[in-house]
C-alpha cells in the first residue's frame, strides 16, 4: 500500500509548494511512489487521513498553532519544508517589533480587533511547537529535491537533519536621507530591483549593492548618496521597489495645516497623475474621464484649495514656447526635469537646454509669488523645485483626502471646474508613449548616437513608458494597466 503524503501551508509565499507542481512529467513518478491526499494549491480534496505531512510556512497566529499540533497529531512523518518552516524565514524578521506596532504597520487605524484572523503572536518555526522529523531547506526549495526526499522516505524512515540552531534579526540601520529618495535598509530585501533598473535599463548608476553578506545594503560607493552620485531623481527606483524601501517623503500633516491657515493655495493636476489615481477606486474608473476629473477638482476645492488649474495647460505653453526659441545648436524639449538633469550631468554641450521655458516655471510665474502651489504629477524630481510648496503623487493625495474626511466618490462635480486657461481637447501630453510631432530620445538606449542635428527640440525622457511609468505613479509593471491609463489620458484630452 502506498504512503498517503499531505500538503500543508502557513506564513509563507507559498513558492516551495509550487516547486512540487514544477515537477511536470516527473510528477508522474511521485504519483507511483505515493497517493497525494491533500494539496490545497493543486486539488479540491482534502483527507486527514495521512502518512507523511508537508509543511510549508512560518507561524504566526494561535489558531496556525492550534492546526498545526492537528496535523502533527495525524501525520506519522512530519516533514518542514523550506526555510520558513525551517527557521521562521523572512517573517521571523517582524519579531523584533511588537504584534501591535506590526499591525499597525501593515493595517494603519483599521479596526481589527476582536477578530482571530488578526490575533498574532511572535513568528515561529515548526519545531517551536512540534515535534519535526525532518528538515528540506531551501527558498524556495529546488524541486529535484522533492523527487529525491520522496524516493529516500520510501527505502528508509528519515533521520532527523537539524543543523545548528540559529536567529533571524533585522539590522536596525538608520535611514538613508541625505536625497530626494530615501532608502530604509530595514524595508530593504535586497531583490536588486532598483540597481538594475538604475544601473542596467537606465545607465545612470546612481545606486546599488554595496558590501557583502548580511551587511550588504543599497548605497554608493563612498557612502555619498545617490544624489551626489549622480541621481536623475526619475523615481524609477521607487517604482519598481516592492517592499517600499526606497520613497520620497511628503508631509501630509504639514500640508493639512497649510491649507487651514486662510492662504492662497493652488494646486496644478497633470492628468496622468489623474489616470493613475482613478484607476484605484472602482466607481470614478467607471465614469467618463471628464466626469472623473471633476469629481477629483471639486474634492479639492471641498478641502480647502482656493484654485485648482490644469498642469496640462503649463505643459502645452512649455512645448510652444521651446518650438519658437531660436538656439544655435540642437535643443531639447524642457518638460521633463529629470532629463534635463541627466543631460547636464552624463552628457553637457551636448543638447541647449532653454530651462525657463519649464511648465513649472510658467506655472509658478503665472499664480504669483504669494500662492502656495502644490502639484499633483508623476515626477518625483520636481521636489524640491523654487516655487512650488508641495509636489503630490497620487498616493500621496489619497492620503490628504482620507486625512481629511473627504470621499472624491460623493463630490459636487458641478463645482469640479478648473481656474484659469484650459488646453485644447487634441494636447497630446509629452509624457504619453507614441507617436509625437517631435523627435524623442530614451536614455536608455544608445543616447549619444541619437542626437543628431535636431531642426526642433528634441524630447528626451528616462522613465520606460514615460511619465505613465513615473515614479510618482501607483506602481506596475502590467502592461494592460498601462494601456488603461494611456487610453484614459487620450479620451479625457479627445486624442484619437
Amino acid at each position: 500500500m502506498k504512503p498517503k503524503i499531505a500538503v500543508f501551508d502557513f506564513a509563507s509565499c507559498e513558492g516551495c509548494e509550487l516547486q512540487i507542481a514544477n515537477l511536470e512529467e516527473d510528477i508522474l513518478e511521485v504519483i507511483d511512489l505515493v497517493d497525494i491526499v491533500s494539496f490545497r494549491e493543486v486539488m479540491k480534496e482534502h483527507s486527514d487521513d495521512y502518512d507523511i505531512a508537508f509543511i510549508e510556512g512560518s507561524i504566526n497566529r494561535p489558531i496556525d498553532e492550534e492546526r498545526l499540533k492537528k496535523i502533527r497529531a495525524n501525520a506519522k512523518i512530519l516533514i518542514a519544508y523550506g526555510d520558513c518552516a525551517c527557521t521562521g524565514g523572512m517573517n521571523k524578521l517582524r519579531n523584533d517589533w511588537s504584534d501591535r506596532e506590526n499591525l499597525k504597520e501593515v493595517y494603519a487605524d483599521a479596526n481589527i480587533d476582536g477578530n482571530e484572523f488578526f490575533n498574532i503572536f511572535p513568528t515561529k518555526r515548526l519545531d517551536e511547537i512540534v515535534d519535526v522529523d525532518f528538515y528540506i531547506r531551501g527558498c524556495p526549495v529546488r524541486k529535484e529535491q522533492v523527487l529525491y526526499y520522496i524516493k529516500r522516505f520510501m527505502t528508509m524512515p528519515p533521520r532527523k537533519n537539524k543543523d545548528i540552531d540559529f536567529d533571524i534579526k533585522s539590522k536596525f540601520l538608520e535611514i538613508d536621507d541625505r536625497s530626494l529618495v530615501k532608502y530604509n535598509p530595514n524595508k530593504c530585501i535586497l531583490c536588486r530591483r532598483c540597481s538594475n533598473i538604475c544601473q542596467d535599463v537606465l545607465g545612470v548608476d546612481a545606486l546599488g549593492v554595496v558590501e557583502k553578506g548580511n551587511v550588504a545594503i543599497i548605497s554608493t560607493p563612498q557612502n555619498i548618496g545617490f544624489e551626489a552620485n549622480g541621481c536623475i531623481r526619475c523615481g524609477q527606483c521607487v517604482s519598481f521597489c516592492p517592499v517600499g524601501a526606497l520613497d520620497t517623503d511628503l508631509k501630509v500633516n504639514e500640508m493639512i495645516q497649510r491649507l487651514n491657515d486662510g492662504s492662497n493655495h493652488v494646486i496644478a493636476l497633470d492628468s496622468i497623475s489623474l489616470a493613475s489615481y482613478v484607476e484605484a477606486h472602482p466607481i470614478l474608473s467607471t465614469m467618463e474621464p471628464a466626469e472623473a476629473e471633476k469629481m477629483i477638482v471639486a474634492s479639492l476645492k471641498e478641502i480647502g484649495f482656493s484654485k485648482v488649474v490644469q498642469y496640462d495647460k503649463y505643459l502645452a505653453d512649455s512645448l510652444k514656447q521651446d518650438s519658437s526659441t531660436k538656439v544655435d545648436s540642437s535643443m531639447m524639449s524642457s518638460w521633463c526635469l529629470s532629463a534635463q538633469l541627466y543631460v547636464t550631468q552624463k552628457h553637457p554641450h551636448s543638447l541647449e537646454i532653454c530651462d525657463e521655458n519649464s511648465p513649472w516655471k510658467l506655472l509658478v510665474d503665472d499664480m504669483g509669488k504669494s500662492a502656495s502651489i502644490s502639484l499633483l504629477t508623476p515626477c518625483t524630481a520636481l521636489k524640491g523645485v523654487e516655487g512650488l510648496a508641495f509636489i503630490l503623487s497620487s498616493d500621496n493625495l489619497d492620503e490628504l483626502f482620507k486625512q481629511m474626511g473627504t470621499d472624491v466618490e460623493f463630490a459636487e462635480p458641478e463645482k469640479g471646474t478648473y481656474d484659469g486657461e484650459l488646453v485644447h481637447n487634441e494636447f497630446q501630453h509629452p509624457g504619453i508613449p507614441g507617436e509625437h510631432p517631435r523627435s524623442s530620445v530614451s536614455i536608455t538606449h544608445d543616447f549619444l548616437e541619437k542626437l543628431e542635428t535636431y531642426s526642433e527640440p528634441v524630447d528626451v525622457y528616462p522613465c520606460l513608458m514615460r511619465c505613465v511609468s513615473g515614479g510618482g505613479n501607483r506602481s506596475t509593471i502590467d502592461e494592460l494597466t498601462i494601456q488603461n491609463r494611456i487610453d484614459w489620458v487620450k479620451k479625457l484630452r479627445g486624442v484619437n
